[in-house]
């Protein structure tokens, strides 16, 4: 049975950002609350595994969504040893395709966003799903709806889970999109990549890579050499049940 376990920011925000955990398989630790975000560290029993979570709720007001984009970058310099995720509502576009609807001059505000996730070194996890995650519910022609949810991670969160995504889903009672994080398969099983060097000399080699890597793979560019190189396992599997001899082995993970 789930033991859930809750915190809530009634002391700094007036409650505007809910975190749950079943506490049968994650420890929770909130470092910092602030007015635009929880800041939190998550060790995962089973495998174990530390990582950073912040969860943001971003104020209405451009000025004011300016002291969560500098907390962010102050955070990034705290993260760089460790697995980091930023996720939530930040109540801001990264460019006008993820507005559908008159919405007034909003460059400045995507300009400040953009600088920030620059700043912070963040990169896009791989979404599916929901482009806009926003819409106004209105009744009248000025509907309106924005991708303002969103999930991001730093280079080790890439290294430490290449395969994680999430998910965005259809509203329901809310007027935003609910977010789901999808695991790593691949870190869960195992997933080092194994060369063995004698494969390089087969005529094959070099037309098994490139018909794998020509592959136009849409995510970030480390999700991208990693389902690559997770498509060449079995092409090397197949290849060395056809050769014996001698084997050099090298490994990256």
């Amino acid at each position: 049975m789930p033991k859930w376990k809750w915190f809530t920011d009634y002391g700094s925000s007036g409650n505007r950002v809910w975190i749950a955990w079943d506490d049968n398989f994650v420890d929770v630790d909130v470092v910092e609350c602030g007015t635009q975000f929880i800041h939190c560290h998550v060790t995962i029993r089973a495998p174990h595994a530390l990582i950073a979570v912040t969860v943001v709720y971003g104020a209405n007001e451009v000025a004011d969504r300016r002291a969560l984009w500098g907390t962010l970058e102050t955070k990034a310099t705290q993260c760089v040893d460790i697995p980091w995720l930023v996720g939530g509502d930040f109540n801001a576009v990264r460019d006008l395709s993820e507005v559908c609807g008159t919405s007034g001059d909003i460059q400045i505000a995507m300009d400040d966003f953009n600088a920030c996730i620059e700043n912070a070194g963040l990169l896009p996890l791989p979404m599916q799903g929901e482009w806009f995650t926003w819409h106004n519910h209105s009744a009248t022609p000025r509907n309106l709806w924005k991708r303002l949810d969103r999930m991001m991670i730093n280079d080790r969160w890439m290294a430490r889970f290449p395969s994680a995504s999430y998910s965005t889903l259809t509203p329901r009672t809310s007027d935003h999109s609910p977010m789901v994080l999808n695991g790593d398969r691949q870190q869960r099983f195992g997933g080092m990549f194994r060369f063995d060097n004698y494969l390089a000399h087969s005529p094959k080699f070099i037309a098994s890579v490139q018909t794998i890597w020509q592959h136009n793979i849409i995510g970030t560019p480390m999700y991208s050499v990693t389902w690559k190189l997770k498509a060449l396992k079995s092409v090397f599997r197949e290849q060395r049940r056809n050769k014996g001899g001698p084997i050099s082995q090298c490994a990256t993970g």
